[in-house]
């Protein structure tokens, strides 16, 4: 059945259900011809009058009636058929009912796999820009964690680049130190003291008659220029030179011969591939007889007629007054080591804890490393191994290109002698020896000892100076002023809780408490199970649990209490959880250490309180010492055990000793190696300018042929006005 003649068969049926039930109309008949199961059969119409033509009646054959009486029987055939042809209908419905139902679940399934896609495609789409979005905030979170993270990693690795600094540069001392310790030679500090001193009393004696010769070497420079000045005819350069310049060879040799020792030195130390700031005067004292040698056999060579005597002399008398010094420094730091029974060492120590270097008292491990810090090379010579080698060639190399530009290479000598003759200026020779007996000489009496200007800059780079509690309160600065009893036990009983719990901790207060009771005749206790907090200490007494503790301790463990009084600092005893007494202590400054603690402050040191006195604390320091707030720090109780430990220094080479115990000369300890260091910086500093200056203004003049400007008295005098800030920088020592 084509769509179109697809009909509502059952809406047919209930319409032809209002036909009446006549012959006529045959319902199930008419079903099955329009759903087209069989043909439907035409029903014999039923004969009516028609009431306006009347009809005749005529007599009806005997065929007609006899097939007029079965009339029942075909009835219910047609009926049969009809039945079954309607059910034949009703399957056919039911089937084109089941294939449309079919077609229409299918466009719904359709329908419904279309929505779904679509539903999907959506999902999709919004899951692609939630993703897009997601991941652009995370790049964008991502950017940001990278700045933050590239911003740590840079101040980590500048910190660490900062530590790695300094790491390197004690790697690099350590290293030094274990290649220089394979020269040096120790002897017993008492020996070594009496050689050092013998020495500078026998340089000392010696520079004197050098200086002597030094100024008769310039009176005979200068005479000739001078009228006024009298002078044998013999013996004056102008009008006879062979003698003249003789007499000044003569007072050469005889001032090499008295210092030949520092003479030797200096080729010496070159041989051996450790140029001194004596090389550069040995060359110029052979540079100087090679100059008066060159004038004698060469008289008209031009150039200058008097060679530079005096000022070669004045240099060699440099020398032994820096090596006089040196050993009469050496001679007062043996000293100290030989008047100590105990000594403590001063150490530069590094802490990579707080990334700082601190300044710190220690036991001296080793009696034998002082020592060897006394005779290791020093800032002077390490320089000198830079210093010497460049001048000395510079020397040489200025020397040939003025000797021959002016085409007479015999005044090479005369090039030579000059450029020696300013290379060392005396400032850069006096750098070290005369601010280290200086400084030597202080601490001597302050009950210390430096090793050198070396260790001397190490402690000058410190940042934090660490202080005991003998260092701010020695002995005697601490004592008992009242007992307040609260009348549950004896005044007896509080002092001797209060001793014992101290005492049993170690404490500074324990010793003057303890003291105090048996002074007064109190009973002594043993405490057990003592143990630091912070604010106090607590243990056990016989069967009584004790607390010592300060005011802030006791509102922790909320027990009301009375303020104290100002000077003054209280300790309240706990029994059992109940206050039994108030002790009332007195820290008096003393003169010597506030001096040390005033000393600190302007040196810009800040102090690390390595203190278990739970009354010491930063606030109570700036307070009784009347110092600026942050001055003083104080680390947590497990760093004051790592401040404490005895080998918290061990490894680094000691820089000085004490022979005295007290802030007063540990602060001049480092108040002398602030000084020393800088003067010696200061000095060299000079000392090199001064030199490469005055050897390029030679050089200058050399080649310009300038001989009128270059006379002994202008190298002298040149000598002498450099000399005169690094006279005044040492005298800064004293």
């Amino acid at each position: 059945m084509d769509r179109k003649d697809d009909m509502d068969l059952e809406s047919l049926k209930n319409m032809l259900s209002d036909v009446p039930d006549t012959d006529e109309f045959d319902l199930d008949s008419i079903i099955a011809e329009v759903s087209g199961q069989a043909p439907a059969k035409a029903a014999e119409p039923k004969i009516t009058a028609e009431p306006e033509k009347p009809v005749e009646p005529q007599p009806a054959p005997a065929a007609e009636t006899k097939a007029e009486e079965p009339k029942t029987a075909p009835r219910n055939k047609k009926d049969k058929t009809a039945k079954k042809a309607a059910e034949t209908a009703a399957a056919e419905h039911e089937s084109v009912e089941e294939a449309r139902e079919a077609r229409i679940a299918a466009r719904e399934q359709k329908m419904e796999e279309r929505e779904r896609r679509t539903a999907q495609k959506i999902a999709e789409r919004q899951a692609r820009r939630e993703a897009k979005l997601a991941e652009k905030e995370a790049a964008e979170k991502a950017a940001e964690q990278q700045e933050i993270v590239e911003e740590a990693a840079a101040e980590e690795a500048s910190r660490k680049a900062s530590i790695s600094r300094k790491q390197a540069r004690a790697a690099r001392i350590a290293a030094d130190q274990a290649e220089e310790e394979e020269d040096i030679k120790l002897v017993d500090p008492e020996v070594a003291m009496h050689a050092a001193r013998r020495r500078s009393g026998i340089l000392s004696f010696r520079s004197l008659l050098v200086l002597i010769l030094a100024a008769a070497a310039a009176y005979l420079s200068f005479a000739p220029s001078f009228e006024a000045l009298p002078l044998p005819v013999v013996l004056d350069i102008l009008q006879n030179p062979t003698i003249g310049i003789g007499a000044l060879a003569a007072l050469q040799i005889l001032a090499l011969l008295i210092g030949i020792d520092v003479f030797g030195n200096g080729f010496s130390s070159l041989l051996h591939g450790r140029p001194a700031r004596g090389t550069l005067v040995s060359f110029a004292e052979l540079a100087s007889l090679l100059h008066c040698a060159s004038l004698l056999v060469f008289p008209d060579q031009g150039g200058v007629a008097v060679p530079y005597t005096a000022v070669s002399i004045l240099l060699l008398y440099a020398e032994m007054r820096e090596a006089r010094g040196r050993s009469l420094a050496q001679a007062r730091s043996y000293r100290a080591v030989c008047e100590a029974e105990q000594p403590l060492a001063v150490y530069s120590h590094y802490d990579s804890e707080i990334d700082a270097c601190n300044a710190v008292k220690c036991p001296l491990y080793d009696a034998s490393s002082f020592l060897t810090e006394i005779e290791r090379p020093d800032t002077v010579d390490r320089f000198s191994l830079i210093y010497t080698p460049i001048a000395l060639a510079l020397a040489i190399i200025l020397s040939l290109v003025a000797s021959f530009n002016c085409g007479e290479p015999v005044r090479f000598f005369w090039a030579f002698s000059a450029i020696l003759s300013v290379s060392a200026p005396v400032g850069l020779l006096c750098a070290f020896g005369a601010s280290y007996k200086n400084t030597a000489s202080r601490l001597l009496r302050s009950g210390a000892a430096i090793a050198g200007a070396r260790q001397a800059n190490l402690l000058r780079g410190t940042e934090k100076v660490m202080l005991l509690e003998n260092d701010l309160f020695p002995t005697g600065s601490i004592e008992l002023e009242a007992i307040d009893n609260l009348g549950r036990i004896t005044d007896e009983q509080i002092l001797g809780c209060a001793a014992a719990l101290t005492e049993s901790a170690g404490l500074e207060l324990g010793r003057v408490l303890t003291d105090t009771t048996k002074e007064r005749f109190g009973i002594t206790f043993t405490a057990r199970d003592v143990r630091l907090v912070e604010g106090g200490v607590t243990g056990a007494v016989g069967t009584s649990r004790i607390v010592l503790g300060t005011a802030a301790l006791m509102v922790k463990m909320g027990i009301p209490i009375e303020s104290g009084h100002k000077g003054q600092i209280n300790m309240y005893l706990v029994v059992d959880n109940a206050l039994a007494g108030v002790l009332t202590m007195r820290y008096q400054t003393t003169k010597n250490t506030y001096k040390a603690m005033r000393l600190m402050r302007r040196m810009h040191m800040n102090a690390v309180l390595a203190v278990r006195d739970f009354n010491i604390s930063p606030a109570m320091v700036e307070e009784e010492f009347d110092l600026r707030r942050g001055f003083a720090d104080q680390p947590d109780p497990a760093g004051v055990d790592r401040l404490l430990n005895p080998n918290y220094a061990k490894g680094d080479a000691p820089a000085a000793i004490l022979t005295r115990e007290g802030a007063g000369p540990f602060m001049q300890v480092l108040r002398g190696a602030d000084k020393l260091a800088g003067a010696v910086r200061s000095a060299l500093t000079l000392g090199t300018f001064a030199g490469l200056l005055g050897m390029l203004i030679v050089f200058y003049l050399l080649y310009q042929n300038a001989a009128d400007a270059l006379p002994v008295m202008n190298i002298l005098l040149y000598q002498i006005i450099w000399y005169i800030p690094v006279f005044i920088i040492t005298q800064q020592t004293r």
